[in-house]
């Protein structure tokens, strides 16, 4: 075993006081704006706390080290792209502050309010389905990292991970978006500081100039030049530029945190200053990865080789508080994938086929429910498939689902009158196509994800350019729930 005494001591109290703190936050929900949307009360410095540890998770860390592993320094291509679009969005508000002056609580719910009810079902079906797929190979990944630190057998790797989705469960379902938030905060200093802790003793145990030389001998100017490294190149980049201008925007747990602030200035504030977090987020477990390269050479599994390096460079101690800051990414995250997915389920796809409205307490039962169908999916999907390459390309195919369609529709509802419906069943659509090229034809990430964003994009204009012109916008009221705020 990796763990000593003290480590197990660090670890159980801190998972004891997150479960607390997030079964806390059910005292605080008294409506369905309370349970998906904090009340819409959230300020610029918790908005960061929230958006930054709900989008970095152990499953982060871990598919980035692995490009770092494999990939040398071009991988930093994609940690700088992810904080600098962010900034970008932050600074100038791009479809977040228009977004969050309509009072929404899911994407979906736009399509409804810009186009029509029935195409905010079948952008629910593709959310629900891209999102959940993407989360489903979280918990293998998660339970692989704490497996191999803390020298549990990777014979109980499903033990391992039911025990994770049940921690997160606990008070998903109880408390929703106030108990996420409550436990994000705290997440968010555990993370931090597992973070530097990681990332100064892999440089102080590697070396600098020892990391460049090991990158250079196995990949030559590859592992330096993203445009010329054979799994990035042009086309990854521009699709990666596209991919993360979608998920700021339309990603739904990330808009979550856009529908959950105060207000639409306040929404721009927590992308500027997150985007810098972001930037941070992606380059230094890139730099892990690198270490594990130079420690144990190029011979191991690149998903397994950032936490095998760990158990050899940390102490007792200095373990026990990087795996809880570990676990706290990975109950961020998965607790806000839970109610993000099952939200859309509930909100999107069920409440919109009624006839009839349903109460705020129905609907707030409602979301517990999906949120349970989401956990039982997530878990045994993680525990039966295997994943085709790099978990990072994966989750970009995945997410290009819906993210695609989604980002071509909402920009067109947002900025161009001409605009119409058959242009957003026609983006939806073909947008999700380049998924279908990456799982049944095997063609590359970046050509199926750039694909999927150039398809949706022109079938959105060409669509609104043959349908009908715009009906008159329906309001919240009419959309089957009870609105609130």
């Amino acid at each position: 075993m990796h763990f000593h005494l003290l480590d197990w001591i660090i670890v159980i109290f801190y998972l004891a006081g997150t479960l607390a703190a997030g079964l806390y936050g059910k005292k605080y929900v008294s409506g369905l704006s309370d349970f998906l949307v904090a009340g819409r009360q959230l300020g610029t410095f918790i908005g960061v706390a929230t958006l930054a540890a709900t989008e970095i998770g152990t499953i982060t860390f871990m598919y980035y080290a692995e490009l770092g592993y494999k990939t040398g320094f071009a991988s930093f291509v994609n940690g700088l792209i992810a904080g600098l679009v962010m900034i970008l969005i932050g600074q100038t508000g791009f479809i977040v502050h228009k977004l969050r002056a309509l009072g929404l609580m899911t994407v979906p719910e736009f399509f409804q309010v810009k186009y029509s009810k029935n195409l905010r079902v079948l952008t629910g079906i593709l959310v629900a389905t891209g999102g959940i797929l993407n989360m489903g190979v979280f918990l293998k990944v998660e339970g692989t990292f704490l497996a191999i630190i803390t020298g549990i057998p990777l014979s109980h790797l499903k033990i391992t991970m039911t025990a994770i989705l049940l921690l997160e469960l606990a008070y998903t379902v109880l408390g929703g978006m106030v108990s996420i938030v409550i436990t994000d905060f705290l997440q968010f200093i555990a993370l931090s500081l597992g973070t530097i802790l990681i990332t100064l003793y892999s440089i102080h145990t590697t070396g600098w100039g020892h990391m460049r030389d090991v990158v250079y001998a196995n990949m030559g100017s590859q592992g330096f030049n993203p445009f010329t490294n054979a799994q990035y190149g042009w086309a990854f980049i521009a699709f990666q530029i596209l991919l993360w201008l979608a998920t700021d925007t339309c990603w739904q747990t990330t808009a979550m945190r856009t529908f959950s602030t105060r207000d639409p200035e306040t929404s721009r504030k927590v992308f500027c200053w997150t985007g810098f977090i972001y930037l941070g987020r992606g380059m230094m477990p890139m730099l892990w990865g690198i270490a594990a390269l130079v420690m144990l050479g190029s011979k191991v599994n690149s998903l397994e080789a950032m936490p095998l390096m760990l158990t050899r460079i940390l102490p007792v101690g200095i373990l026990g508080l990087v795996v809880s800051g570990m676990l706290a990414a990975t109950m961020s995250v998965n607790s806000s994938y839970l109610l993000g997915w099952s939200s859309v389920i509930a909100q999107d796809i069920i409440l919109p086929l009624r006839q009839k409205p349903l109460s705020q307490g129905t609907q707030v039962l409602l979301n517990r429910a999906a949120n349970l169908f989401v956990s039982l999916f997530v878990l045994f999907w993680g525990i039966w498939y295997t994943l085709p390459g790099p978990t990072y390309f994966y989750l970009n195919i995945t997410a290009s689902i819906f993210l695609s369609g989604a980002f071509a529709a909402v920009i067109a509802g947002l900025y161009w009158k001409r605009a119409n419906t058959l242009g957003g069943y026609c983006a939806m659509i073909t947008g999700a196509l380049g998924a279908v090229g990456f799982f049944f034809f095997h063609v590359r990430a970046s050509y199926a994800g750039l694909s999927s964003f150039a398809l949706a994009g022109l079938a959105m204009v060409v669509g609104s350019l043959i349908g009908s012109s715009r009906s008159k916008v329906p309001q919240l009221a009419d959309m089957g729930v009870v609105a609130e705020e």
